[in-house]
């Protein structure tokens, strides 16, 4: 008796299952990077961990799992032919189920990053009362699909256990058109989010060599826009899925890892500035010298700080890096400022900040560089641990109030 062997019009022992695990971890180092960069910043030099930092933390979490399941998904023939699976008897049940446990930690990653965006945008955006309806109004309807969509996905099939065990009864939404339908909408609230700061940073009143910089870093968004574009027609899979999910994974967790790097980049100005001291302007300012304790401080916390100029107009000086950003809306800007100062004394007195208050800008607003931090003192550091003497010059913005 002799039996037959099937033919392919190729080779059943290929394998990609190397792509897959070098994509993955590829991708979650530079996100990996990104967060630990943002945590750092964030939690320990400006001490203002707040609601978007955690969200980013989570939203690389559960891209770390995701891409967790993809990798180890190797072992059940993920980047192996069908045909190839069939024969070592590899159980295609396991192979499903890190495949469904996948699609559902993508979206909760997907949605946790969205997030992310949004609340940033509240926390140094949120200023003004239009700014503020808007992130609202995008926050609902960007968080109210992004829940609909994981919700669809995990009970995508009834009951749940059928996505890897088809002999049971129950029903399945079929696969498409519900992903193309999950991937344009994902696309379209994608194009909200990262359209939604760019009017009001074209507001700010900075330089406009800094306002193109910040307008750049955040448009970085529409990378990850390109990437779910083109995730879209890796989505159709073949008969062969254990061979042709490869890309579609791939792609899904660069765009999570993309999307989550964005998110963390505005934050790292400040540990940039530590890192790379060029990014400073340097000079010098013979009146009042400050001591910058830290940059970046939120809305939420804020202090007023003057200073007189040669002509004994009152000024408001504050530090783009602490302000983060300024909104302009119409004739009145109000802004709110963390500044901690050092009236000329060698000693830092770190219960020597300012009450936290408001400080209304009139029209009269303008940019300048050059001034001087730190009390100049032979001593390098005192003894709380602060550094004396030395001399960090950086953008200010001047305000004139007209009486």
């Amino acid at each position: 008796m002799s039996t037959t062997t099937p033919e392919y019009d190729y080779d059943i022992y290929d394998s990609r299952s190397g792509v897959a695990i070098a994509a993955v971890s590829a991708c979650l180092s530079v996100a990996f990077t990104a967060v630990a960069l943002r945590v750092y910043t964030r939690a320990v030099m400006i001490r203002q961990f707040g609601a978007d930092d955690w969200a980013a933390v989570v939203a690389y979490l559960l891209a770390l799992a995701s891409g967790l399941f993809v990798a180890t998904n190797v072992m059940f023939g993920h980047g192996k032919h069908l045909a190839y699976v069939i024969q070592e008897g590899i159980p295609l049940w396991k192979y499903f189920r890190h495949f469904y446990i996948s699609i559902v930690l993508y979206n909760g990653s997907l949605t946790a990053t969205k997030l992310t965006f949004l609340l940033q945008y509240y926390r140094i955006l949120g200023g003004t009362g239009r700014m503020r309806k808007a992130v609202i109004v995008a926050f609902v309807i960007v968080g109210l699909w992004s829940v609909s969509q994981l919700l669809v996905v995990i009970f995508t099939c009834s009951p749940i256990e059928k996505f890897w065990n088809s002999d049971l009864p129950g029903t399945c939404i079929p696969n498409l058109p519900f992903w193309y339908i999950n991937a344009a909408g994902n696309i379209v609230t994608d194009i909200i989010v990262f359209l939604l700061p760019l009017p009001s940073l074209t507001r700010l009143n900075l330089r406009k060599g800094q306002k193109l910089g910040l307008i750049g870093v955040f448009s970085l968004g529409f990378f990850t826009c390109a990437i779910s574009v083109i995730r879209i027609q890796y989505l159709k899979l073949s008969t062969d899925v254990t061979w042709d999910n490869v890309p579609s994974s791939c792609w899904s967790i660069g765009e999570l890892c993309s999307g989550i790097t964005c998110a963390c980049l505005p934050t790292l100005r400040p540990l940039l500035a530590k890192v790379i001291p060029g990014m400073s302007i340097h000079s010098q300012s013979s009146q009042q010298k400050y001591y910058r304790r830290s940059t970046g401080r939120d809305f939420s916390n804020a202090s007023r700080l003057k200073s007189t100029d040669e002509n004994g107009s009152s000024r408001g000086i504050m530090y783009p890096e602490d302000l983060e950003m300024q909104s302009d809306n119409g004739s009145d800007k109000e802004i709110r400022i963390a500044v901690n100062r050092q009236d000329g004394s060698s000693n830092f007195n770190k219960d020597s900040s300012r009450s936290l208050d408001k400080l209304r800008l009139g029209l009269n607003t303008t940019v300048k560089t050059e001034i001087k931090v730190g009390t100049p003192t032979h001593g390098a550091w005192s003894q709380d641990g602060y550094p004396r003497g030395i001399e960090v010059k950086r953008d200010f913005i001047t305000t004139t109030r007209e009486s």
